[in-house]
């Protein structure tokens, strides 16, 4: 009787808490805009992402040292000059869209609502807001992403003399301190 119990008990709780969701890695992606000598822009991306849906919040850590910019040298310069990834490896970004709040979405739903997200890089902790979506797409897929790109100021998070580095040693001109960043995470369970 007991063990017929306990079996009820568990089909009848909802699939968000059998499980816990993971970000798949394969399927994510972050992305953002660098701008030099105030006309080009070119789209880089970080290559390792982790993160897990909890039940109050979302969580994703980004591996500063996968930054792809499609030149290796850029890509080192980044993560020596500007992200400084031997003492700040990763930026983390949580989010108030946990599970108890997206544990009644239907598959094929979509939310939309603009949200507070914490970022934490190169030891600075700020507050941003993005608007969001999240995409329940099947019973164990979720898609949270970026309805807009979010605009970082490398002068908010102490990377100002990363990027003037950066600038001189590429011989550039300028390069933009404010960075559009986009984002797609695919949760599964």
């Amino acid at each position: 009787m007991k063990a017929l119990l306990v079996s009820a008990l568990l089909l009848a709780m909802p699939v968000w808490a059998q499980a816990a969701w993971q970000l798949d890695e394969e399927h994510s992606s972050v992305h953002y805009v660098s701008i030099k000598n105030t006309s080009t822009g070119e789209i880089n991306s970080f290559g390792k992402l982790s993160g897990s849906i909890e039940e109050q919040e979302s969580r994703v850590v980004i591996d500063l040292s996968s930054v792809e910019t499609g030149i290796d040298i850029r890509n080192e310069r980044m993560q020596e000059m500007l992200f400084e990834t031997g003492q700040f490896g990763e930026a983390e970004v949580t989010m108030a869209m946990g599970e108890e709040a997206l544990s009644d979405m239907e598959v094929g739903e979509r939310r939309q609502e603009t949200q507070t997200l914490s970022l934490s890089l190169h030891g600075e902790t700020l507050e941003l807001e993005a608007e969001m979506q999240a995409i329940r797409l099947d019973d164990s897929t979720l898609l949270i992403s970026s309805v807009h790109p979010v605009v970082i100021s490398a002068e908010d998070f102490g990377l100002g003399e990363g990027v003037e580095a950066l600038r001189e040693v590429a011989g550039l001109s300028a390069i933009s301190t404010a960075v559009p960043v986009s984002f797609n995470l695919v949760f599964t369970q």
